[in-house]
């Protein structure tokens, strides 16, 4: 597997929690950083952002290390008081629910 392999979840990293990431949220909450993903970026890309996480956790015994190999340039979850399995339960759970929120607001439609 390549970082490649995960573009989303890359991207999702490096543009909210990246060097930058106080111009997006001024905070050191990973939650209100997410909620700005979702008010900011296209469905697809909550798609695709639960497609990555789902198969980053699928293809390591050891997600934890292999989230610190590949993204931990960008982004170092002890720092934001989490583990990298957290975070990624999290940015998983907050995506899904929305998602689910969107779908169920076009069936009452």
């Amino acid at each position: 597997m390549h970082r490649s392999d995960f573009n989303e979840l890359s991207c999702f990293i490096t543009i909210y929690f990246g060097q930058d990431y106080d111009l997006i949220d001024d905070t050191v909450q990973v939650e209100p950083k997410i909620r700005i993903f979702l008010e900011q970026e296209h469905r697809a890309s909550w798609y695709g952002l639960v497609a990555d996480i789902e198969l980053f956790l699928s293809k390591s015994d050891a997600p934890g290390a292999l989230f610190n190999h590949y993204f931990r340039d960008e982004f170092a979850p002890e720092l934001w008081g989490t583990t990298a399995e957290d975070f990624l339960h999290l940015v998983l759970r907050m995506v899904n629910d929305a998602i689910k929120e969107y779908e169920d607001n076009q069936d009452q439609s």
